[in-house]
């Protein structure tokens, strides 16, 4: 292959107001190659372990996915090489992975083996308390995350009550037409993988749109407040695509992990998005207020304001535990660190290598 190939961010995870909810089960479909599961604890160079492996993927002109961490947005949790059908992932809490089929599919990688124990024991009651406090922390966010949510249900019934559903359904049927045209519905119906879009990160509400829907030819922008209206309008695009027999990819909210915000549909190189990204930059533009009957909405006008002032402040304070849990995440690394043997790491990740290009050259015989 002679060019380099490209990179997709997406989030397998996200920090919730249900508290950490997974789509793991998404990162890679059933029929792959090969997964390999990595176990340790935090700075034992899991995510560049994999950062790396990537970047050497992508010299190789093959297509990375790098699945980015809710947690610390700028460490991985997984990495996809959708063409090889080859995956390598963070198993570790929160998110703890487990092999299904050990040996014919997947590997487990354990870290622990390059780590000095009796270095790391030394240090023992700190690691206990700092996990502690983090896990303190994550809990603390996701009070705030879930009276977010509370409040922001007060909204949704406000919003439901104003909704023209007549006149959603008309939009819904014109889209529908427009996007799959003169397509028969299919024999077998197509699929959804599920992701995370966007996070509730230390960096605050964090999405990389434009690896995911940035690459797609035509852009239809929802413009609107109306967050659970705008998933159930997007979901019938959905449900209609999965007649025709498409693969789509649906990338959920991160305060309510049902909610969708975006979806891509690659054959048809067509995306539907919610993101501010692309508030000028879209193909066509669906404006979901005008679907609202104004006169209800203005009943309403001090207390939507209210609760979205409300909104903003608890999610702010979620996102600051959060924060805080990194910073403390960080100081709990270090005493893995300095007990590492990156050099045995760096060994096994060229074996890893190795055993990734075999099972390209296979494919590509």
């Amino acid at each position: 292959m002679g060019k380099q190939g490209a990179i997709k961010k997406v989030f397998p995870g996200g920090n919730t107001a249900k508290g950490f909810y997974s789509y793991y089960d998404n990162i890679i479909s059933t029929d792959a190659n090969k997964l390999f599961i990595i176990k340790g604890g935090p700075g034992v160079g899991k995510s560049s372990f994999m950062k790396k492996v990537a970047f050497e993927i992508l010299e190789k002109g093959y297509d990375v996915e790098f699945h980015q961490c809710s947690s610390d947005n700028n460490s991985l949790d997984g990495i996809v090489i959708q063409d090889l059908k080859i995956a390598i992932i963070d198993g570790t809490a929160p998110h703890v992975v487990d092999p299904k089929y050990p040996g014919a599919v997947d590997v487990i990688l354990n870290f622990g083996e390059f780590w000095n124990e009796m270095g790391i024991l030394k240090n023992k009651e700190e690691i206990i308390k700092v996990t502690s406090e983090i896990g303190k922390r994550f809990k603390r966010a996701y009070k705030f995350f879930a009276a977010a949510k509370s409040v922001r249900d007060d909204v949704e019934e406000i919003y439901e009550e104003a909704l023209d559903h007549g006149s959603v359904n008309q939009s819904s049927r014109v889209l529908k037409k427009e996007i799959y045209g003169s397509l028969n519905d299919a024999q077998q119906e197509g699929k959804v993988r599920h992701l995370f879009g966007s996070a509730l990160s230390p960096n605050g509400l964090v999405d990389y749109y434009e690896t995911i829907v940035g690459t797609m030819k035509n852009i239809y922008y929802v413009d609107g407040s109306y967050v659970k209206g705008i998933s159930r309008f997007i979901k019938g695009i959905v449900d209609e695509g999965i007649k025709k027999g498409l693969y789509i990819e649906a990338y959920h909210e991160p305060l309510d992990e049902r909610n969708i915000e975006t979806i891509i549909i690659p054959k048809l190189s067509i995306a539907i998005t919610t993101s501010d990204k692309y508030a000028h930059t879209y193909y066509k533009k669906i404006t979901f207020d005008t679907f609202m009957k104004q006169e209800i909405l203005d009943m309403y006008v001090d207390a939507l304001e209210e609760d979205k002032a409300f909104i903003e402040n608890l999610i702010r304070a979620g996102i600051a535990n959060i924060t805080k849990a990194k910073k403390e995440h960080d100081s709990l690394e270090k005493s893995y660190v300095s007990n590492m043997n990156f050099k045995e790491v760096d060994d096994l990740r060229e074996k890893i290598m190795k055993s990734i290009l075999v099972y390209a050259k296979e494919i590509i015989k």
